[in-house]
């Protein structure tokens, strides 16, 4: 019998993981009986508490959306638990690479048929993530979404694309990868460890979770009515055809910025205006179970 411990954060998905909260418990209680059961209650609370149980959990189940996953990783990295997800969020781009279906009681059974992967996990700076970062324009879209309400899913992101074009120009970095340095106008950098951000935008979309390599998607700068015509094409991932796209793949990159550069990771906002950014893999870092 394995021992789970489950972390539900109740304001997963604008308030989703606490409307469901009792149905949640009440299926988990009936088919995995989890020993412990954590709700979260501030922005890096489930960080602290994943690293409190991973050595001592054999499964730790997160209850949430990217950013949920993204603290539980951070805090899981070197202990002995596996991960498992029972998506609650806006976006849940992550569970994309792991087949996971969004229905509660069928991520049960997945959880339940208890098959494992070993998944690579990206690192920036200090910080662990397990499906991908953002750079330039993909996060001031991040930073937007932080400020919608009303909208679920999909539409946050598309209206946060709106918002910011209005006030985003493109950056001036330079890229060191591969023993090559150079610089470049971009109008965003998408690395991914996973294949899709941004609530469903393929920008990444021939990553692989366990190849040990980083899937780079550079875009150059972009004028806004570029953006406009060419962005439907990232939904699908038909975007790195374009000639304004370049396609790449390293295990470490580093960008420095002289303004600065807004990032994020996971989906978590982490700078507006950061000059260097160090980014690395590590292969094999967790275990996982998938569908």
């Amino acid at each position: 019998m394995e021992k789970y411990a489950v972390i539900l954060n109740p304001k997963a998905g604008r308030g989703k993981g606490e409307k469901f909260k009792s149905q949640i418990e009440s299926a988990l209680e009936a088919e995995l009986k989890p020993e412990k059961l954590f709700l979260t209650e501030s922005p890096g609370h489930a960080q602290d508490i994943a690293n409190s149980i991973k050595n001592t959990s054999e499964v730790i189940i997160a209850v949430g959306g990217d950013g949920t996953i993204h603290e539980i990783v951070n805090g899981m990295i070197g202990g002995t638990a596996s991960l498992a997800v029972i998506p609650m969020g806006s976006g849940n781009d992550f569970i994309k690479m792991l087949n996971l279906p969004g229905e509660l009681n069928q991520a049960i059974q997945v959880i339940k048929r208890n098959k494992r992967q070993k998944i690579d996990i990206g690192k920036i700076g200090d910080l662990y993530f397990p499906n991908g970062v953002g750079i330039g324009f993909d996060a001031w879209v991040v930073k937007e979404s932080l400020n919608v309400k009303r909208l679920r899913g999909f539409f946050i992101y598309l209206y946060s694309v709106i918002k910011a074009l209005s006030a985003y120009k493109n950056s001036r970095i330079t890229l060191s990868m591969d023993g090559k340095t150079e610089e470049r106008d971009v109008f965003l950098m998408a690395i991914g460890n996973g294949q899709a951000m941004g609530g469903g935008f393929f920008l990444t979309p021939n990553a692989v979770i366990d190849d040990g390599q980083l899937d780079i998607c550079l875009i150059r700068g972009l004028k806004k009515w570029e953006v406009l015509l060419h962005l439907p094409k990232a939904i699908k991932g038909n975007h790195i055809h374009l000639e304004q796209v370049q396609n790449m793949r390293s295990n470490t990159l580093r960008i420095t910025s002289d303004h600065g550069i807004a990032v994020h990771a996971d989906g978590e906002l982490l700078s507006m205006n950061m000059k260097e950014i160090e980014i690395s893999i590590l292969p094999a870092a967790l275990e996982v179970i998938v569908n």
